[in-house]
């Protein structure tokens, strides 16, 4: 190879090595990945507090432009609720526990920047406050009321969560304790309807002893007999006659998801990491 054609083979291997380096560079990349937001840090020294009751913490914060056009604390609310409905005559006992988010994370109290809040020792500008909770926060819950208030329980219970119990202790229930509840003390269906849904079944037991005879539901009555369940009042089903209360509960409680969040001069927003508060 000539010394002219190295020379060219050389300056074409240079382009190419630019034009590799100009797609490629990490380097350049990361000068493109846009403004830099402030760095914001929150402590709340309770994690509980109660309804109406305001929450204390402390806010750190500081940017590179050290300019900052938004101070808020944001907080989402989220719902736990507890329900429990149990039955006499077999104790079955429906229950579920639900969590939902019962509003979405707003700002709840904003702030003026301040260049007197700057703290030396912690190279940043710091905020001590406190920010409000809703007296509607607090938590709610029946408890083996020795009174019944249908108006309450409507109010209260969904009425999936009501179906539900029914189609669960409906099962636990034998021949003579649906005959008690539904023919005997409530009246949902007559005798001999009732009876027309079972049959009877004789067993012999294994030692040759005297067969034993037992009613049995049909197969096809279960979905009738369990429509005409449904009609029994919850009070007769639920009522504890040894303890006299109605064994019915529930509880509601809330707990604050609460940032704070912080726009700098850039219009760049970032957020304080999520602190958990439990409303009593």
């Amino acid at each position: 190879m000539t010394n002219t054609l190295k020379y060219i083979f050389g300056a074409l291997t240079g382009v190419f090595l630019l034009a590799s380096c100009e797609i490629n560079d990490p380097i350049n990349e990361i000068a493109r990945t846009g403004d830099i937001g402030a760095n914001v840090y929150m402590e709340i020294p309770s994690a509980n507090v109660a309804a109406g009751e305001p929450v204390a913490f402390q806010t750190e914060y500081w940017s590179v432009d050290n300019q900052f056009t938004s101070l808020a604390i944001w907080y989402s609310v989220h719902a736990n609720i507890k329900y429990s409905i149990t039955g006499f005559l077999t104790g079955y006992a429906f229950s579920l526990d639900s969590a939902s988010l019962a509003r979405e994370s707003q700002e709840i109290k904003a702030y003026e920047h301040s260049a007197s809040s700057y703290n030396e020792e912690k190279f940043s500008y710091v905020i001590n406050d406190q920010f409000p909770v809703s007296y509607t926060l607090a938590t709610a819950s029946i408890e083996n009321e020795e009174t019944y208030n249908q108006n309450q329980i409507d109010k209260l219970f969904p009425a999936p969560i009501i179906n539900s119990f029914y189609e669960g202790y409906f099962p636990t229930l034998d021949y003579e304790m649906l005959k008690e509840v539904m023919v005997e003390d409530n009246s949902v269906m007559d005798s001999a309807t009732f009876e027309s849904h079972f049959e009877i079944v004789v067993t012999t037991p294994d030692d040759g002893g005297t067969p034993i005879e037992k009613k049995v539901m049909k197969g096809e009555s279960a979905p009738v007999l369990l429509a005409s369940f449904k009609l029994v009042r919850l009070d007769a089903l639920v009522y504890n006659p040894d303890k006299f209360y109605y064994q019915l509960n529930y509880s509601k409680s809330f707990q604050l998801k609460a940032r704070f969040r912080v726009v700098n001069g850039n219009d760049v927003e970032n957020f304080s990491d999520e602190k958990t508060i439990t409303v009593n």
